[in-house]
């Protein structure tokens, strides 16, 4: 898959991938052209075979009619909240800057995934995959509505003591779990395991709903949707089972591809990729966060 901000789609990406890339262009110029997007990559591409008997330009319209259909369905699921819109029968793009907060969350979950995360995940002090945890923290909390809880566990909290200590803290505050094993020897940094929700009662009773989600940026995650064991991570720490078992939750900045939507599901759980994010993205994120994700977007736009 290709990485920004030195790579380009080839003609074996997948239309996805060529739908964010339309994205991105559009995001540093305002407006792109579908067919000018495809024609010089398919042109340079030395996958392509040059014959005098093809017609090129029914090649560089195949591919645009592809994005084109795929922005459309963006469009459709993300109702209202994404920011890029068609004109000239669906084969230009158009992207209007502005401040509205679905605007600023759309182009971080585009860039948190299309960036190499690895030599790009902080700018201007900040780092990227932290800041989705935080995000995925307050999308589960909008999820699960009322009364839902949420805090990080994974590398975006300062974790003064260690692992067990925050795991300890959680436990008491959710009501369930027991006292943390001690595991002496082994304190991994969040072991899979980056968001924790709960959503109770007044009482402060057990048996209610507990979620652990698994967030992940940028494009390299399919082979882990497994990592994050509910049943391993309970008889590891917990000194008591919860009543109800707690649900996974995997988050993605990228799409959850459709073509392996229900098998990989299966792995990840409850998925929220980039549009079922924006489809509950809060009406007003808390302030420090949405300024850290402003900030860390300045960075990376500045890249290219």
């Amino acid at each position: 898959m290709f990485k920004l901000p030195d790579q380009i789609p080839t003609l074996r990406s997948s239309t996805q991938e060529w739908a964010d890339y339309a994205e991105y262009l559009a995001l540093k110029s305002g407006q792109i052209s579908l067919y000018n997007l495809v024609k010089r990559p398919m042109m340079v591409s030395d996958e392509t075979i040059v014959s005098g008997i093809e017609d090129s330009t029914d090649r560089f319209n195949d591919k645009a009619d592809e994005i084109a259909m795929e922005i459309k369905k963006r469009k459709v699921i993300s109702r209202e909240r994404y920011p890029y819109y068609a004109a000239n029968l669906g084969y230009s793009i158009n992207y209007e800057r502005n401040d509205d907060q679905h605007n600023w969350i759309y182009r971080f979950l585009l860039l948190s995934t299309r960036l190499n995360m690895t030599n790009h995940k902080v700018q201007n002090g900040l780092d990227g995959t932290q800041l989705f945890e935080r995000l995925s923290a307050e999308v589960a909390k909008q999820f699960f509505g009322t009364n839902a809880e949420a805090d990080i566990l994974g590398t975006s909290k300062a974790q003064a003591g260690g692992f067990r200590t925050k795991l300890k803290e959680l436990t008491k505050r959710i009501g369930e779990g027991g006292e943390p094993h001690n595991n002496a020897g082994y304190q991994p940094q969040d072991d899979n395991i980056d968001v924790i929700l709960w959503k109770g009662f007044t009482d402060k009773q057990p048996s209610q709903i507990i979620a652990f989600g698994q967030c992940k940026t940028g494009t390299s995650w399919s082979d882990r949707l497994s990592e994050l064991n509910v049943d391993a991570f309970m008889k590891t720490w917990f000194s008591m089972h919860p009543v109800l078992t707690p649900i996974r939750m995997f988050f993605c900045a990228q799409y959850f591809p459709k073509e392996i939507w229900r098998p990989r599901a299966n792995e990840a759980g409850l998925v929220f990729d980039r549009f079922r994010i924006l489809d509950y993205l809060p009406e007003s994120l808390p302030v420090d966060l949405m300024n850290d994700i402003k900030s860390w977007l300045l960075g990376a736009e500045a890249l290219n």
